[in-house]
Order: C-alpha cells, then structure tokens, then sequence
C-alpha cells in the first residue's frame, strides 16, 4: 500500500496533552481521575476485539502492518463508538449483539478494512470519502482488495502468533475502554513495537499464569505507568509533566 496509515491525521497537542494528564494520575496529584467501573461487556468488547486480531494473523496479515492500518481506520472508529465506555456502560448483552458483523464474523470486518484501504488510497483529499465509498459500493460490490489476493493459500496456525494477535486486540481495546479513548489515540501513544516488547515481558512473568480478563487492566497499568515515566519523557510530552 502507497500511504503509510501510522501516519495519517496526527494527534493534536492538546489532544495529546489530554491523554498524558489521563495517565500522569496518580503519579500526578494535581489530577483527579474518576474510577472507571468495570462491566462483563467490557470483556465482552476487549474478547471480540482480541478474536478481531487473530481472525487477521490467521488469515495471514502481520500485526505490524495490520496494527498501524486498523487503529487508525473509520472502521474503528465506528467500533469505538460501539464499545465506548459511555455508549456501552449498562447496555444489557442483548444490546452487543447488535453488531453482527464483528460477533458473527471477524473476517467481514477486516475484508471490509482492506476494501476501503484500496478504494481511499488513490483518492484526491478534495474527495468526500463518504461518497467515493459510496459509489465504489454500488458499482463493484464484488471487488476482491489486493490484499487479500496476497494472501498464502493456508491460514496461519502458529500458536504463538495467534496468541499474540489475540493477546493485543484484547488489551488495545482495554485501553480504550479504561481512558475513554479511540484507537487512533490509544495506537499514538501504543505503537505495535511497544506492545510486542510489553507482551514478551507479560509472557515471561507470572502474569503469564492468569487469565487475561483478570490481568488485562493491571497490564494497562503497567503500560499507562511505563509511558508516562519512560516512554514520553523521551519524547516531547515532556513539557506536560
């Protein structure tokens, strides 16, 4: 593909500024956070995002091209609205199962993903990518993404990749849930190299033994923790500490 999505539409300053005073509590004590209350949907979104990746890795897509394309998508952000904290906070079960494509069949979602890929990546910026959309749709509802036609003959069935995939739409969507963020701002902060070195350091210690439900948001407090004391002071959110 011809356009780099990790770098598209970046985040602005204050948007940014936002998600590092988020994380700085309670290192920061001049931010107060309201605790977020944790439901059986939310795992229930963190579970559907986590099969999401895998469905992906196993239909052969690597995470470090397939992370960057995905978190900065309109797809996900449709999904974020979907399993936002403030939209999904108290909805019964019955309510979930009102997104079909992504409970009953991942692969629609990221066949979906790749189409809308190849249709806005040879489109003028002037363009309204809804229409153009909207038009390819009609006109060629049959057309196959060349990414899928890549793709080897034989799903991958490495253990360790699918785990991984699954392990990182699990946590990606945790994060989203617990700061009330998008993926496009959760991937900003979180970028796949950093989320793979994370998920070594998980593997290797006895949270490796617990089920990931009950680990997931000591994970992202980890990370949250390694951003805020590592990560960004290297970087130029310095200015917000």
């Amino acid at each position: 593909m011809s356009r780099d999505p990790a770098k598209s539409r970046p985040l602005s300053e204050n948007v940014k500024r936002m998600m590092w005073l988020e994380r700085a509590s309670p290192r920061n004590a001049n931010v107060m956070n309201a605790e977020r209350i944790w439901t059986e949907n939310d795992n229930i979104y963190c579970d559907k995002q986590g099969k999401l990746f895998m469905e992906a890795a196993a239909m052969g897509f690597p995470m470090s091209s397939f992370v960057p394309l995905y978190m900065t998508s309109q797809l996900a952000g449709v999904i974020d609205y979907n399993f936002s904290s403030s939209n999904g906070v108290g909805s019964a079960l019955e309510d979930l199962l009102q997104i079909p494509a992504l409970m009953q069949n991942p692969r629609s979602i990221i066949e979906s993903l790749y189409w809308i890929e190849e249709i806005l990546e040879n489109a003028d910026e002037t363009e309204n990518k809804s229409m153009i959309l909207a038009h390819a749709y009609e006109a060629d509802r049959k057309h196959v993404p060349k990414a899928l036609l890549a793709l080897p003959e034989t799903e991958n069935s490495n253990v360790d990749e699918l785990s991984y995939a699954y392990w990182l739409g699990y946590i990606y969507r945790c994060e989203c849930i617990m700061h009330d963020e998008s993926s496009r701002m959760v991937y900003s902060a979180f970028t796949e190299d950093i989320m793979r070195k994370a998920y070594t350091d998980v593997v290797n210690s006895p949270m490796n033994d617990r089920n990931l439900s009950d680990c997931a948001k000591d994970i992202c407090a980890d990370l949250d923790r390694m951003l805020v004391e590592e990560i960004w002071p290297q970087r130029k959110h310095r200015k917000y500490m």
